[in-house]
C-alpha cells in the first residue's frame, strides 16, 4: 500500500437538489478561487451527495464542522476556519 498526498483541510460541499437550487455550484467555484488566491495549501474540495439538511443549504462540512446556509460572502469566515486549524 502506498500513501497518497495528504490534505490537511477538507471541505465537503453538498450537491443535493436543494443545495443546487441555493447556489452550491457557485459557492464551490468561489471557494476554489479563494483558496488559490489566498495560497492555502493542502485543501481538498469534495462534492458530496445530499447531507440531509436540505432546507438549510447550501451545506458544507469544513474540517468536520457542519455549516448551513453557506454563501459566497461567507468565504472569508470559512477560510478562517482552515487557517485556524493549520496556521
Amino acid at each position: 500500500m502506498k500513501p497518497s498526498k495528504s490534505h490537511n483541510n477538507h471541505i465537503f460541499i453538498c450537491t443535493g437538489k436543494d443545495c443546487q437550487k441555493n447556489g452550491c455550484d457557485q459557492l464551490k467555484s468561489d471557494l476554489k478561487k479563494n483558496v488559490k488566491v489566498h495560497k492555502i495549501k493542502n485543501v481538498s474540495l469534495v462534492k458530496t451527495k445530499c447531507m440531509d439538511y436540505c432546507k438549510l443549504g447550501p451545506n458544507l462540512v469544513v474540517n468536520g464542522e457542519l455549516l448551513h446556509d453557506c454563501q459566497s460572502e461567507d468565504i472569508p469566515e470559512i477560510l478562517q476556519k482552515l487557517e485556524n486549524r493549520h496556521p
